[in-house]
């Protein structure tokens, strides 16, 4: 077993009512690599935010450290806030013995005044002291979400336990 992340994203209307959906697979970049890392010396932060983008380049660079917020002309693709803040209580943390993983689900809502635009990327990210730090990427076909709309993304994040020493092979 590998590490696997995967992403849903739900656009809603103010009546709650489903107006597009999308689900892409995770590409964890070299900062959230470093993230994980430095927890392990007691340096590392928590992931706190989620943030959208404009950008579908490449989906499997891991060198990305910012989403893009351009409409190809120059001008912000995005109006309103790109990033949202994820309370402790959107995280789950559940442990599959069975499968040897330990599985970790977040939920976080951009309200509809924030990330309006066509966006096509989104990211976990750490904000520690004004810095971000992304951990991930996702890019998806492009949703258009209006200031009338609520866009939820669900986080899926395994990471798998036991000999993995196997994977090396």
């Amino acid at each position: 077993m590998t590490m696997r992340a995967q992403l849903k994203v739900e656009l809603r209307d103010r009546d709650g009512a489903l107006l597009a959906t999308r689900a892409a697979h995770n590409t964890v970049l070299r900062t959230g690599g470093r993230l994980i890392a430095d927890l392990f010396s007691g340096g590392g932060a928590p992931i706190t935010h989620m943030a959208v983008g404009t950008s579908d380049a490449d989906p499997t660079s891991v060198a990305v450290t910012a989403l893009g917020n351009d409409d190809g002309t120059g001008q912000p693709g995005i109006t309103g806030d790109t990033a949202t803040e994820i309370p402790s209580e959107a995280f789950e943390v559940d442990v599959d013995e069975p499968h040897n993983r330990v599985l970790v689900k977040v939920r976080a809502t951009l309200a509809d005044a924030a990330g309006v635009g066509t966006l096509r990327e989104a990211a976990l990210m750490s904000r520690q002291n004004g810095n971000d730090v992304l951990y991930n990427r996702v890019v998806f076909p492009p949703i258009t979400k209006g200031n009338d709309h609520d866009l939820t993304l669900f986080w899926e994040i395994e990471f798998p336990f036991g000999d993995l020493q196997w994977l090396a092979r």
